[in-house]
């Protein structure tokens, strides 16, 4: 008898996990963060929790450059323009000859220094980091920053 209460007693919670796993569970994955397209700096400090998001951006192959304004059209303020030899996928010293940066937080001369990479140039849109630092004085002296799907044009 003890061994059939036994057996009754396994089967019945067997049964009650059975019954409680829910078969519409899939596989977490992490939480992430999705990329935005956008333009997007931190000044100064690299591990800054303060993100700051240009309101249009592109890249222009005719120039060789990249822009990022401060509204929605290129009349409201250049935040950013960068010069580069190139705009394909590739990394581009700013201390090279034919490269320039251009911040607007950034003092008044002073040697730039830091290097642009293109991650991506389709044709349609251009993706990439960058970082810069000035030798000028102020209190912005280093950038750090994105560009995610950016338009080409």
């Amino acid at each position: 008898m003890k061994n059939f209460i036994k057996t009754i007693a396994a089967l019945s919670m067997m049964l009650f996990l059975f019954i409680s796993c829910n078969r519409d569970d899939s596989e977490t994955t992490p939480n992430n963060p999705t990329t935005t397209a956008g333009f997007t700096w931190k000044e100064n400090d690299p591990n800054s929790t303060t993100i700051k998001t240009a309101g249009s951006s592109e890249v222009r192959t005719q120039y060789k450059s990249i822009f990022a304004f401060a509204g929605t059209t290129a009349t409201s303020g250049t935040l950013f323009e960068i010069n580069l030899t190139g705009v394909s996928p590739a990394t581009y010293d700013l201390a090279a000859s034919g490269n320039a940066f251009y911040h607007s937080g950034f003092g008044n001369g002073g040697t730039i220094t830091g290097k642009v990479v293109i991650t991506k140039n389709d044709g349609a849109k251009a993706s990439g980091t960058f970082e810069a630092f000035t030798t000028a004085t102020g209190s912005v002296t280093k950038v750090y920053g994105t560009f995610t799907d950016i338009p080409v044009k």
